[in-house]
């Protein structure tokens, strides 16, 4: 606050009102103020901040910009402004203030400080090198010239490849310098000079040289984990093997279990020698009397890390010279004895049987099964008959069963599943059961019978069976999983949205998950709710926005200068979410299809920001791909899709979705604003008629070689047509107007625009009513929400057209017969339309409420094979 008392008598009710969030009185108390001292700005920044807090942002920076030209130097009035224009993510303003503050006082240390944070919120590693150095002129302190090395080794990172680098060589200067005089004091320090070193190409020796010379000893660097990781690291890529062994057998007899550093001991092995020379090679000797005395060191509480690390040895020399695959089959077969009753025992060993003959593989799971039945009396017994399980179906024991032996391997996992459910009566409630990984298979089961049979029914089983599970394990987010894509693909959005907010997804999970309710969340027709699950998944990118920065302030204020480059890539990788695009392009889908008429749709379009909706082709590869595939359980055969792969109803939207959606709005904006066709329009309609050309994926394939669906390359295929006809008329307008002595015939163009949307209006057609037996899936919601957003489009376009005859041609009479042309076309829509809302009210009395009470319970139910669901 003020250090002036009168001023400070004056603001103190001001502070109190905001304090307890009473923003209008806030704004009242500045108002009056200001009515007695109008140019007191600290009062007009306090009303700013007061303004944001309500909501009010336009207000507030209006009041920001009103104060900046008045170039400020009070720090408590610079501090309100930056709290308000950090929210609204204008960070230039506040570099201008600080800086400007900052030159006018220049032996202000914090105002320099601030004017530095501020270039660091922005990442410009420039301008903080010029300020941090300056920092360092005027007031001596060691830590500004690390800000000066950190802002100028950053700027080395970001060197485009092939273009010299005389960063990292100042800054490597410069940090000698530091050390030199003995100001390199701390680990971070340290670390930062060994970021500078191996940032360049062949320095490993000397970076090596600093971590074992006086300032590594100085700084305890060996006590740092990630730095002794390192150390080994470089020990091995300077080729010091006997140094490199002896530093990583000392870690792992204090720890067995660090699977980083056995990696690295067999790195010290298997580098020196040549394959050839392996067999008879005193290493390998070596390493076997190694890791057989750190197995027998494991007696009581066993360890994994040395029986894997066996393990990895063996697989290893079996990988190079290929004679010893029996040792590696007993080996699996004493882990799994040891560690089978462990949830991670699937995932230690799958990498090794997946390496296995298809033979051997078989065998493994022969043995175990006859030295392990089905008794499973206690808690360890059911995990170790689960993880047998895994391995059977991972090995593809459990492929090509006709329905019959699925239904009784389903029969058999749920009847394992209700005997394990006694052994967990006590559990608590955030706890899984313990036999939930059978109810999980049993669904996978469901869904192969699915796409081996194209019938629902196993889709509806399945939900019916994990919905009973998830009664008893509320907080299972792998049953969530995959019940969440059984709904989409039963076309049961809303059940979707649903399990999916019981989640509980927070913070950067947002980017990664939410795909699994988003993708293609305008094909349900929820428009309102598949907003706002999108909007909830945009919180993330906004957070980012705000939070991010800031972080990496507190980087530079506590000079922790490793998480500095984690801080910076982490903001990069959200930033440049490839799902942040594909979600943004599906919301303004959204939002045009809730406009309720074609006036507002176009009103809607002529307002839309196109700043963000980039389609050139290094913006696309430069989008990030942070979307977790692999957070679902799958015990697939690698020969296999996975359980991800197989339950999305379509291929996974990519780069040329987001273009195909990125393409759309900005032809229509152009057609809104009746503008001319020009460049950017050609190279639109270019891009759309390219990709109306392309080949559908089938959602079975895996990889998908195209994300687009038929009914997506439809939609295409419909806009291109229609597109030229805008352009068409568009240019016979221009002529007619023009002192042109060719003018163009309206007649010829009305010839020409009919046959143009004529076979859009071809293409618009669909092929016979839609039906169901009681199920809706996914496809069909598909067809029709396609079918309803093409027609949405069409009006839009005939609009314009319309618009542009009647604002453009002088001589309007001449045009009446393109009117026809197009009112006529608008007719055809408009039947596109009636034929939904026939298919609609067709669907709606094959599964409303009195048939699924009577014909389809029945089916389901009374004609099941499935003891679950014929059970109370």
């Amino acid at each position: 606050m003020a250090s002036n008392p009168d001023l400070e008598k004056k603001l103190r009710p001001i502070y109190d009102a905001m304090e307890v969030g009473n923003y209008k009185e806030g704004v009242q108390l500045c108002n009056k103020a200001l009515k007695r001292q109008p140019d007191l700005h600290i009062v007009k920044a306090l009303k700013a901040l007061a303004f944001e807090r309500s909501g009010k942002m336009n207000e507030a920076l209006a009041l920001c910009e009103e104060i900046q030209w008045a170039k400020p130097t009070d720090e408590t009035t610079l501090r309100t402004l930056s709290m308000v224009l950090r929210s609204a993510g204008k960070y230039e303003p506040m570099i201008k203030l600080y800086e400007n503050a900052s030159k006018v006082n220049p032996k202000n240390e914090n105002l320099a400080t601030q004017w530095f944070m501020s270039l660091a919120r922005t990442l410009d590693f420039k301008g903080q090198q010029q300020v941090a150095l300056q920092l360092h002129k005027n007031f001596k302190r060691d830590n500004y010239m690390f800000w000066a090395i950190m802002s100028i080794t950053l700027q080395g990172q970001n060197v485009p490849d092939g273009q010299p680098n005389v960063f990292y060589s100042l800054a490597e200067r410069m940090m000698a310098k530091q050390n030199t005089e003995g100001k390199v004091q701390t680990i971070e320090e340290l670390q930062l000079y060994l970021i500078i070193l191996l940032g360049q190409k062949d320095r490993h020796a000397d970076a090596l040289a600093l971590l074992e010379g006086e300032i590594g000893i100085k700084t305890k660097a060996t006590e740092n984990v990630e730095l002794r990781h390192l150390r080994i690291e470089l020990l091995i890529k300077t080729g010091r093997w006997k140094d490199a062994r002896d530093a990583t057998t000392l870690i792992l007899k204090e720890n067995s279990d660090d699977w980083r550093t056995i990696l690295q001991y067999f790195e010290t092995i298997f580098l020196p020698i040549q394959d050839a020379d392996l067999k008879d090679s005193e290493n390998l000797k070596e390493a076997r009397a190694f890791t057989a005395v750190q197995v027998n060191n494991e007696t009581k509480n066993p360890k994994r890390g040395p029986f894997l690390a066996q393990i990895e040895l063996e697989h290893r020399v079996q990988e190079k010279i290929g004679d010893n695959k029996t040792t590696v089959l007993e080996l699996l077969v004493a882990y799994f004895e040891k560690f089978g009753s462990k949830t991670c025992c699937f995932e230690d060993l799958s990498n090794y049987i997946s390496k296995l003959d298809k033979e051997d593989a078989k065998e493994f799971c022969k043995r175990l099964r006859e030295t392990y039945n089905e008794k499973s009396d206690t808690v360890k017994e059911i995990s170790m008959q689960i993880n047998l399980a895994r391995f059977e179906r991972f090995i593809g024991n459990f492929s090509h069963l006709n329905s019959t032996e699925t239904n009784a391997l389903v029969n058999r996992f749920w009847k394992l599943y209700e005997e394990a459910l006694p052994l967990g009566k006590d559990l608590e409630e955030t706890e899984r059961q313990y036999g939930d990984d059978y109810a999980i298979m049993a669904a996978h089961l469901f869904i192969d019978l699915h796409k081996e049979t194209k019938s629902y029914f196993p889709l509806l089983n399945a939900t019916f069976m994990l919905e009973h599970a998830l009664s008893a394990s509320k907080h299972n987010y792998q049953m969530k999983l995959v019940l969440i894509r059984v709904y989409e693909l039963l076309g049961a959005y809303n059940c979707a949205i649903g399990v999916y907010n019981t989640m509980a997804i927070k913070n950067v999970q947002h980017d990664t998950m939410s795909h699994f309710i988003t993708d293609r969340a305008t094909t349900f027709g929820l428009f309102n709710e598949a907003l706002n699950q999108l909007y909830s998944a945009h919180e993330i990118y906004h957070s980012n926005e705000a939070e991010t920065p800031e972080m990496i302030l507190q980087a530079y204020k506590y000079s922790t200068f490793s998480k500095m480059q984690e801080f910076i890539e982490f903001q990069s990788r959200l930033e440049n979410s490839l799902q942040k695009m594909i979600s943004d392009r599906e919301m303004i889908r959204l939002e045009f299809l809730k406009e309720d008429s074609v006036s507002r749709a176009i009103t809607w379009l002529q307002e839309l920001e196109t700043g963000n909706l980039k389609y050139e082709e290094q913006f696309s590869k430069s989008r990030i791909d942070n979307r977790d595939t692999s957070v679902m359980l799958n015990w697939n055969p690698q020969s296999s899709s996975s359980v991800e792969v197989l339950t999305r109803a379509a291929p996974q939207p990519d780069r040329v979705w987001m273009t195909l959606f990125t393409v759309i709005p900005r032809i229509l904006k152009h057609m809104a604003h009746l503008t001319p066709v020009d460049a950017e329009y050609e190279k639109l309609l270019s891009i759309l008629s390219t990709l109306a050309t392309s080949a559908p994926s089938s959602p079975d394939s895996a990889p998908a070689v195209n994300e687009l669906t038929t009914e997506e390359i439809k939609l295409a295929k419909i806009l291109v047509p229609v597109t030229k006809a805008f352009q068409i008329l568009y240019t016979a307008i221009t002529a007619q107007n023009s002192n042109s002595p060719t003018k163009e015939e309206p007649a010829k163009t009305a010839t020409a625009i009919k046959d143009l949307l004529t076979s859009a209006a071809t293409l618009l057609k669909r092929e016979g009513a839609i039906k169901s037996t009681g199920v809706i899936p996914w496809h069909i919601f598909h067809s029709l929400t396609t079918t309803v957003e093409m027609v949405a489009y069409l009006n839009v376009t005939n609009q314009c057209l319309l618009n542009l005859v009647a604002t453009k041609a002088n001589k309007k009479a001449t045009f009446k017969s393109v009117n026809a042309v197009i009112q006529d076309f608008m007719a055809q829509c408009r039947q596109a339309l009636q034929a939904v809302q026939t298919d609609v009210t067709a669907l709606r009395n094959v599964v409303k409420p009195d048939r699924i009470k009577s014909g389809l319970l029945y089916e389901i139910c009374d004609g099941s094979a499935f003891d679950f669901v014929r059970s109370p």
